[in-house]
């Protein structure tokens, strides 16, 4: 038998190893713990969206979700990783689903043509039309529909079809979570591949059974108690539902961060270890988890993220305004899937053009698919530096509005509450541009460190600076484009009131 890594994971410090934590998360209820306050939160969003007052900035479904959620998303993964999906409360759904699945000869297969990113790709830019078409951030009545269609959807998917199915195949949110994780400093590891390469029933990806003796029947393999190391609880410990094997796993695509991993393992094998930014996004990991499909997610999350963005800008409009007059339509579906489109097209064909050059100036003969497949990874970290800085101005212009919101929500009630509106920005205005650039500058930095790695690895000692010098004028070019348009004064959606000196 072999020894040694399974693969090339990274071998930084395991944050499981603070005093406490790897105890918190081998605890068998540690997920639930997190999910409730978001589940509690979740209730507030429905109530509130439904039966509260319908303006924006004072309704917690709007604020809640549109300012806070979408900020703390990126600021957790950028300081973390993927944490929201650690703590989704949708998965509280499971209990059910598992007593209706029962009803059921047996849980569907998903189609093997819906197993990639095809499908979620179209429902992400299904979400971002209907986010303008329908003006989602400011209606808290089909924010808290939207809320109840999200849990709707994940008992029905995880009823019909194998646990993990909504997470990896369906869940929009889910998968814009995965792709950015990419960014993110932390990956789930094996502290000691050896150890997994002598386990038999890999338990970390399909669950066990622990009892102080073996039961009737079992959900899973079963490892008596006296057997686990650090023992944590006795019953049925799940694996991983979306198919990662610990030691195999080279990137954070398709981890939800539940640590299943970390509970099942009998042996408390696993690590959270500390990584680069970029290492993930330099080694191709996406090769063994859909290839072109991951890649494309993304990509195209890149330049709609920038097309987010634009649309909240008077350039945009104008631009509108004028596409209008041309094509003789005032109907918004059409013109903002013209722009949409247009976007698109423009950031996949100069990533197409960038992937090529950059191949050819390198001295491979390669086709503009397989340059993609190669440099793709750069520009998934420049969508991370445009989300991020994005969703950060929103956060920081309204981060305090949370509490005066609340304070609505019961005073609209009847209960005694007196919200001070004058809460909302967290920082002066003067500041957020020179965060959003700094922000803009560390991850264009990190593209940087991508493409210059991408290129030593793929052209050598002679080739690889002029390989990487089209990427490097792509990331500088970008970085200037996301620069003027957040620069622009952009609308305060949601917020109670404008930018503050």
């Amino acid at each position: 038998m072999g020894s040694g890594p399974f693969v090339d994971q990274p071998r930084g410090f395991d944050l499981l190893s603070l005093p406490g934590l790897r105890r918190l998360a081998r605890w068998k209820y540690a997920r639930l713990l997190f999910q409730l306050p978001l589940l509690a939160l979740a209730l507030f969003v429905i109530v509130d969206g439904l039966t509260g007052r319908q303006v924006a900035p004072r309704n917690v479904a709007t604020t809640a979700v549109w300012l806070h959620y979408r900020g703390l998303v990126v600021i957790a993964l950028a300081m973390f990783g993927n944490a929201f999906c650690a703590a989704c409360p949708l998965m509280l759904t499971r209990g059910l689903s598992r007593r209706l699945q029962r009803l059921l000869p047996r849980p569907l297969a998903w189609p093997r043509a819906l197993r990639s990113k095809w499908l979620v790709i179209g429902l992400l830019i299904l979400f971002f039309l209907a986010y303008e078409l329908l003006d989602l951030w400011a209606s808290p009545w089909l924010t808290a529909w939207l809320a109840i269609g999200y849990f709707g959807a994940a008992l029905a998917v995880d009823t019909l079809f194998p646990a993990g199915t909504f997470c990896r195949y369906v869940c929009p949110l889910g998968n814009f979570n995965f792709a950015l994780a990419a960014a993110s400093p932390t990956q789930v590891t094996a502290v000691d591949p050896d150890v997994c390469r002598a386990c038999v029933h890999k338990p970390c990806l399909h669950g066990r059974e622990s009892h102080a003796s073996a039961p009737a029947e079992g959900r899973a393999a079963f490892v008596p108690l006296a057997e686990v190391v650090n023992a944590n609880g006795s019953g049925y410990f799940p694996g991983c539902e979306t198919g990662l094997f610990v030691p195999t796993i080279t990137s954070n695509m398709d981890c939800t961060f539940c640590f299943n991993c970390v509970r099942a393992c009998p042996y408390d094998n696993v690590a959270l270890t500390v990584r680069a930014p970029g290492r993930e996004l330099s080694r191709q990991p996406w090769a063994r988890r859909g290839r072109l499909a991951v890649l494309a997610l993304g990509v195209l999350l890149t330049y709609w993220g920038v097309m987010n963005a634009l649309a909240m800008i008077t350039p945009f409009y104008q631009a509108a305004a004028w596409l209008s007059d041309l094509l003789g339509t005032r109907d918004e579906a059409v013109l903002l899937g013209a722009f949409y489109l247009a976007v698109t097209l423009v950031g996949v064909a100069t990533t197409l053009g960038a992937s090529w050059l950059a191949d050819r100036a390198g001295g491979a003969r390669s086709s503009a698919m397989a340059a993609f497949r190669r440099w793709g990874y750069v520009v998934v970290a420049l969508g991370f530096s445009f989300w991020a800085a994005h969703y950060v101005f929103h956060f920081l212009t309204g981060a305090l509005s949370i509490v005066p919101v609340f304070q609505h929500f019961f005073e609209y009630r009847g209960l005694p509450a007196d919200p001070n509106w004058r809460l909302a920005q967290m920082v002066p205005t003067r500041w957020l541009f020179p965060i959003q650039a700094v922000i803009a500058a560390i991850y264009s930095s990190v593209a940087l460190f991508v493409a210059a790695r991408i290129a030593r690895r793929d052209f050598g000692r002679r080739r690889w600076v002029l390989a990487l010098w089209p990427m490097l004028l792509y990331v500088l070019l970008f970085t200037a484009l996301q620069l003027v348009i957040l620069a622009q004064p952009m609308e305060m959606r949601g917020t109670v009131l404008g930018p503050l000196p």
